[in-house]
Parts: C-alpha cells; structure tokens; sequence
C-alpha cells in the first residue's frame, strides 16, 4: 500500500504538526507524554517512549489546546501510533493531569 493510497482512505486530511499531548487512561490513573506527529478531525499519529503500554482505548489530551476527547488506537508500529477520534473534543477544564 503506497502512501497515496493509505491517505485517500483516510476520513479527513492530516497535517504535520509538532504538540505534546497526554495520553490518559480511562480511569484517570494514569498519564503518558507523548508527541503527536500528524492531526486531523478524525484521528492522530502520535510518538511515545512506550508505545505498548498505552491502552487500546484511553482519553487523549492536548494541553495546550486545553482540550480532550477519546481515542482508540488503530496501528502500532516501531514506536508509533496511529488513533482514531471516538468522541467530540471537550474543554479539559477541571481535569488534574
């Protein structure tokens, strides 16, 4: 698969971007950094230092948007993940990370 091809199955069009963001499980016990490499409406590339210890379902956070939403990871790979948006964002506000 070329890398045309993976993005025209794509819902929406990503940008290259350089954010922190957090990923935050479920229950809110947990928090991990990470560096999302690619945006758009629908989903993320992000980066983090250990990948396989994110849940396949979490909330993810960009702080300083001050916004958060969930998300399901779609791929792993070599360090990366790809997400797939599975709410609207919201206001972070009032949430202690």
């Amino acid at each position: 698969m070329t890398a045309e091809t993976i993005s025209n199955t794509r819902a929406a069009t990503r940008s290259r971007v350089l954010k922190s963001a957090k990923i935050i499980s479920m229950n809110q016990m947990s928090v991990l950094d990470c560096t999302v490499r690619d945006l758009s409406e629908t989903g993320a590339k992000l980066l983090c230092a250990d990948p396989l210890s994110v849940a396949n379902i979490f909330r993810f956070m960009l702080p300083a948007e001050n916004t958060i939403r969930d998300a399901r990871v779609v791929w792993r790979r070599n360090g990366v993940l790809g997400i797939e948006f599975t709410s609207e964002k919201t206001k972070a506000s009032g949430l202690k990370v």
